[in-house]
């Protein structure tokens, strides 16, 4: 998978949206930061400048973001992530069929970057991990993750001494 620069910011004026059927993915858990997890996104190296990072949502919607390489906020960072955008995660990964999709898609390539999504909802927990042969659905649900997620307001985490 090529490296994706493309991002959309959540400050923006939400657009309208077609009607859809409700969720009930991140009603369970709490407001700790220990609860569930609901949403992964993780991003591997290349040899060049991809990005590299992974992105923790738990079913309250607290969030991680631990920036590796060749990204603005690099380290460990955390922020929130709204209901509607969890329930935006969920009903792609419902409409692209992601529980139904291989585990895997890869093959003897060594200079690509994989994308990793791991969701934990409706009673099941699946990981994809997309790096070579990724279907075009997976490739489209990383892009739409990565512009819902990737911009948030990520704060440095402070570190224990």
């Amino acid at each position: 998978m090529a490296c994706s620069d493309q991002k959309k910011t959540v400050d923006a004026e939400p657009e309208a949206k077609a009607e859809k059927p409700a969720t009930k993915s991140f009603q369970l858990g709490g407001t700790d930061k220990a609860d569930t997890l609901f949403f992964s996104l993780e991003r591997t190296p290349c040899f060049g400048t991809c990005k590299a990072y992974r992105i923790n949502v738990y079913r309250s919607g607290y969030a991680t973001f631990d920036g590796r390489s060749n990204v603005e906020k690099e380290g460990a960072h955390d922020g929130r992530v709204s209901p509607e955008i969890m329930d935006d995660l969920l009903q792609e990964a419902v409409r692209i069929k992601f529980f139904d999709l291989q585990d895997k898609y890869d093959g003897p390539v060594t200079d690509l970057p994989s994308s990793i999504i791991h969701v934990v909802a409706n009673g099941k927990d699946k990981k994809v991990i997309g790096r070579v042969g990724t279907p075009e659905n997976f490739k489209s649900f990383v892009t739409k993750a990565e512009e819902w997620l990737y911009p948030l307001p990520w704060k440095p985490v402070a570190k224990s001494e």
